[in-house]
């Protein structure tokens, strides 16, 4: 699936990673992998992320520096795809990644789950077009991820039940309230996260035979 380049982990995202699953639920696989350094220092840049559907599973494939910017940026999708019980393929730099963010809980991630959230709450149950339990639930799980988060430095990937539009309003709303009130530090340590990028690189600088 990835010939020529380095798979550094993969995790399980999306309802199973929420215990949310159907016996119909996709398959969401959050992948990061490493091209061969000389390949960069070349001039090279290729394709840096990727979508796929691979075994029954749609598989999200992203190159290690893609995947440190959004880091940085606190996208909401990398940290799930960072901090994710369920492990398909795990190494030594996945340990240090998660181990980074989950040592250092950070307020800025609210821009991006409240970008979602409001995406989400317009899209579907604003436009009326699904406002199901399940619609509401997806939107609230995350919400209260983040509230959580903000509230307590905890990062908690809960099922969510029982969901309604009024309560997504409301849910929104505390997230709002939780932001203004939060401690926590805006951002991750970029310098620790560019620190391990460097040592992925540095790692990485050839090409195996296997992959030639």
């Amino acid at each position: 699936m990835m010939s020529g380049k380095n798979i550094l982990w993969a995790t399980v995202i999306g309802s199973h990673m929420w215990n949310m699953h159907r016996e119909d639920s996709d398959v969401d696989v959050f992948c990061v992998f490493a091209y061969p350094t000389t390949i960069l220092l070349m001039g090279y840049r290729p394709k840096s992320s990727f979508f796929v559907r691979f075994n029954g599973c749609d598989v999200h494939i992203h190159e290690i520096e893609t995947y440190a910017h959004q880091l940085i940026k606190g996208n909401l999708n990398y940290i799930l795809g960072t901090i994710s019980d369920v492990v398909i393929v795990d190494s030594e730099i996945h340990k240090k990644f998660r181990e980074l963010v989950l040592k250092n809980p950070f307020k800025g991630i609210y821009h991006s789950i409240r970008g979602m959230a409001i995406h989400n709450y317009k899209k579907y149950i604003k436009s009326g077009v699904d406002t199901s339990e399940n619609r509401c639930n997806k939107i609230l799980r995350v919400l209260q991820f983040g509230i959580t988060l903000l509230k307590y430095g905890k990062y908690e990937t809960k099922p969510f039940y029982n969901g309604t539009p009024d309560l997504v309003a409301e849910k929104i709303n505390e997230l709002d309230l939780a932001y203004a009130d939060s401690k926590l530090p805006e951002k991750l340590p970029e310098s620790e996260i560019r620190k391990l990028l460097y040592d992925v690189r540095m790692r990485y600088m050839w090409m195996t035979e296997d992959e030639k």
